[in-house]
């Protein structure tokens, strides 16, 4: 009799380390191996503007996020107007599908920086944070110029970046404004 009572202890005992395993297995993180690049170029849409965070380096000190987004042109050429946009779209490539993540907007303006004129703040550069941007969805990044200060004619450049590896890279040229 005390065989039977033996396995059915080790059985037992074999049974909860399996659940405690289970139980300890950490949730799946979201990973993202890079993006598919699907335009380039100048697009239009809206743009719904809020002020930027801590953090986020925008030479206006609001950050867009555009929808209804439409690819007008696949150029690298950038008409210096208001109402210009701009900007890489692209699908974030990774797991699980839907997951939310964070990647960062990092433009390098043309050697004589943006200065705006409300603050006196000169910049070179613009890195901003974009939360909860889904993986496997399409998404868009860029520039839109809402204030003819913002225009600054020469080679802009966009990188989007998932934490400390940048995804991709465009140049776009900005001309002289009209």
């Amino acid at each position: 009799m005390r065989m039977p009572f033996l396995i059915v202890v080790l059985l037992a005992a074999a049974g909860s380390g399996a659940a405690a395993q289970t139980a300890t297995i950490p949730e799946q993180k979201a990973t993202v191996s890079g993006v598919t690049v699907t335009n380039a170029g100048t697009y239009t849409g809206q743009s719904i503007s809020a002020p930027a965070h801590a953090g986020q380096l925008s030479p206006t000190g609001t950050i867009g996020t555009a929808v209804n987004w439409h690819f007008v042109s696949s150029t690298q050429d950038v008409a210096g107007k208001v109402g210009t946009q701009f900007g890489i779209e692209f699908r974030i490539d990774g797991a699980p599908a839907g997951d939310g993540v964070t990647l960062h907007l990092v433009l390098a303006f043309p050697p004589q920086g943006i200065r705006n004129p409300n603050t006196g703040d000169m910049m070179h550069a613009a890195n901003i944070a974009f939360p909860n941007m889904r993986i496997g969805m399409l998404c868009v990044l860029g520039y839109g110029f809402d204030s003819a200060w913002e225009i600054v004619p020469g080679v802009w450049t966009e990188q989007i970046w998932y934490q400390d590896h940048m995804l991709a890279e465009r140049t776009f040229t900005v001309s002289k404004p009209e």
